[in-house]
């Protein structure tokens, strides 16, 4: 009889301490598994490990400590605290970190930056030498070469004198003025001159072709002046009226024989 009294108070003991003991947040496989038992099942979700009892029961758990508890006896203080949020692994790991880690961490980010640096560096210098290579096909200077010019210089004032003879002669006619072809050659030879003598002032000082219709100005005034002298353009009226169709009608054939000699050349 007493042996049955003191079995049955061990029971109760045993049934009280089980049914006052359970798990809470944070416990080990080994903890949970002494209070809880064998699971019936494990089970792997991501990096949790999934503990399955009888009735529902679920514990997971995470970095080998309990994150998820379900249906399953809890210890009555624990009972109301919301599981501990799991560190991030990186989080972790930085947290873990020596201060020797960290530098050489950052030491590889800085040598990182500075070969996308020397990666960018290196780009836009290619494209530097690029354009630069580019451009020099195209030639640097505002005129042609020396001895171009001067050649075209030269065979420019026997070709314009002939040319200005011509349209003075015609222009003497439009204008109704009586004048020989003998009396062409010396209005011509001016004008022409003129021209040369600027276009070759202003190649020898700035390396230029570009006289901005300087010369023709120029030419235009001294064909005035030697009309009114060796023709019989004699008045200022007279002059204007021939040195004007005379250079209208030379400038529109020398472009026309410049388009024609360019195609021929090309």
């Amino acid at each position: 009889m007493r042996k049955c009294a003191v079995f049955l108070i061990l029971c109760l003991s045993l049934a009280a301490n089980l049914g006052a003991k359970g798990i809470r947040y944070g416990m080990s496989r080994d903890e949970v598994e002494t209070i809880l038992g064998k699971p019936t099942s494990v089970l792997t979700k991501g990096p949790r490990l999934v503990l399955l009892y009888p009735k529902n029961g679920r514990v997971e758990l995470e970095h080998d400590g309990a994150v998820s508890i379900a249906n399953v006896p809890m210890e009555a203080e624990d009972s109301s605290a919301a599981p501990a949020a799991p560190k991030p692994e990186k989080a972790t790991a930085a947290a873990n970190r020596t201060p020797e880690e960290d530098a050489a961490i950052q030491a590889a980010e800085d040598a990182k930056l500075a070969r996308r640096r020397q990666e960018i560096q290196r780009r836009l210098e290619e494209a530097t030498e690029k354009l630069a290579a580019d451009s020099g096909k195209v030639p640097l200077a505002i005129g042609p070469t020396p001895a171009r010019f001067w050649t075209g210089l030269g065979a420019g004032l026997v070709f314009r004198t002939l040319l200005t003879v011509v349209v003075l002669k015609m222009a003497f006619k439009w204008s109704d003025v009586h004048a020989d072809w003998g009396q062409m050659f010396i209005p011509a030879l001016a004008d022409t001159v003129t021209q040369t003598v600027i276009g070759a002032a202003v190649y020898a000082l700035w390396k230029t072709d570009q006289l901005f219709h300087l010369d023709l100005a120029a030419s235009y005034f001294v064909l005035l002046a030697v009309l009114m002298k060796t023709t019989h353009a004699c008045t200022l009226q007279r002059a204007i009226a021939v040195a004007g169709a005379a250079k209208l009608a030379s400038i529109v054939m020398w472009a026309l024989l410049s388009i024609m000699l360019a195609n021929m050349l090309a």
